[in-house]
This record gives structure tokens, C-alpha cells and sequence, in this order.
């Protein structure tokens, strides 16, 4: 099986919401979206947040216990 892989990319500049959706292949992606990451130690499961407290991309976070300090933008991700 081919799997694909993209990079979680920052908002469409045109998105004026505080709190923008984070690109994945050209598409918003969801507060609780599961994906598995690339990390320097290999393949996690992570799950990404929004903190309403911060606005725009900064917004973003994993939640995923022990990944919490990395930020999503840039990621690359099974797609």
C-alpha cells in the first residue's frame, strides 16, 4: 500500500477567523483531528488542539501527553 505524506502548513492568509484552520493538502483541518507525525525519534500518533485563548496559527497545539512543547506547523503527516 502507497501511502502519501504532507506537511501541516499555516492558514490561507485570506482567513480572518482568530482562530484559522491549519492547511493539510490545501484543506482546513478540525480541533481534535488525529494524525500520525514524523518526529526526530520516528512515527507518533498525535492529536491537534486549539487553544481559544491565543489567536491565529499560534492557536494550534498537540495535545498528545509529552508533545505538547512542539509546534504542529511544519509537521509532516500521513495524509
Amino acid at each position: 500500500m502507497n501511502k502519501k505524506y504532507s506537511q501541516l502548513q499555516l492558514p490561507d492568509p485570506a482567513d480572518r477567523d482568530p482562530h484559522p484552520r491549519l492547511l493539510l493538502d490545501g484543506y482546513g483541518i478540525h480541533a481534535g483531528d488525529g494524525f500520525r507525525a514524523l518526529f526526530p525519534d520516528g512515527w507518533h500518533d498525535i492529536t491537534l488542539e486549539v487553544s481559544w485563548e491565543e489567536t491565529g496559527p499560534a492557536c494550534w497545539y498537540i495535545s498528545t501527553p509529552g508533545f505538547g512543547h512542539i509546534c504542529p506547523v511544519g509537521l509532516f503527516v500521513e495524509a
